[in-house]
């Protein structure tokens, strides 16, 4: 079968994921805009996020699961090492070196992921990929008044070893929780647009929501609702149409 004929409307929120991905690094690498390059980022996140959504109302196709791990992939472990390194590898050569070693761990997390995804689980094994590159975003959005060399180093690392470790972090499926989220997102994106200084201070509510879920196993933050057994044993840690939850 053609692989285009096997796309469903999911696959291609993914799709919509991976391009602004590659569209970041394209972005950071020919031209001075580092802030678009990380609202590409941001966008794609709420792609990420939507492409689940959507899996439960219409039908996936076969491609999901492995589209979306290799677009998570691109999007939150490539191009936001990337974007680190073009921006700030001038300044230290350790750049380089943390950048490369959050892209690995990214990539380890998802591989980890996908060879349990069979296991059910109450939560996530490390931190997703998606909220260490939010994580990122968030920080570096707030300007270089704020951005300091030695934090963001600090950070890419603790962000990379989160991922790779064994901290369980809490699955978010409450609607309102993710809608709430999504709306920050999109006022953030919409306020890089209209006045970056705006943008900037309303940045730090992003930051702040993404340090809470970074912190929640440690602080025992209350973010989702407990799970029954009923849904926890139809999920089996598995997106509607055969597409993984947020990895």
């Amino acid at each position: 079968m053609n692989v285009f004929q096997m796309l469903r409307l999911p696959d291609m929120v993914s799709l919509l994921n991976l391009i602004c991905g590659i569209g970041s690094i394209a972005v950071a690498a020919q031209s001075n805009s580092f802030g678009f390059a990380l609202i590409l980022l941001l966008i794609a996140a709420i792609a990420d996020g939507a492409d689940g959504y959507i899996a439960r109302r219409f039908k996936g196709g076969e491609l999901g699961e492995q589209l979306d791990s290799l677009a998570d992939a691109v999007s939150f472990g490539v191009a936001p090492a990337l974007l680190i390194f073009l921006e700030f590898g001038e300044q230290d050569p350790l750049v380089a070196i943390f950048a490369a070693f959050y892209a690995v761990c990214g990539v380890l997390r998802l591989a980890r992921f996908n060879s349990t995804i069979s296991t059910s689980k109450p939560g996530f094994e490390g931190l997703p990929i998606t909220a260490g590159c939010i994580m990122l975003v968030t920080y570096l959005l707030l300007g270089e008044s704020i951005v300091g060399i030695a934090f963001l180093l600090a950070l890419t690392l603790a962000l990379s070893i989160l991922m790779v470790s064994s901290v369980s972090y809490p699955k978010i499926r409450d609607t309102r929780v993710l809608a709430f989220v999504a709306a920050v997102f999109g006022i953030t994106i919409l306020l890089y647009f209209i006045d970056l200084e705006y943008m900037r201070l309303f940045s730090f509510l992003p930051f702040i929501l993404m340090l809470t879920y970074l912190f929640s196993p440690f602080l025992k933050v209350p973010l989702i609702s407990p799970v029954n057994s009923k849904e926890q044993g139809n999920k089996k840690g598995l997106k509607a149409g055969g597409r993984n939850e947020k990895q």
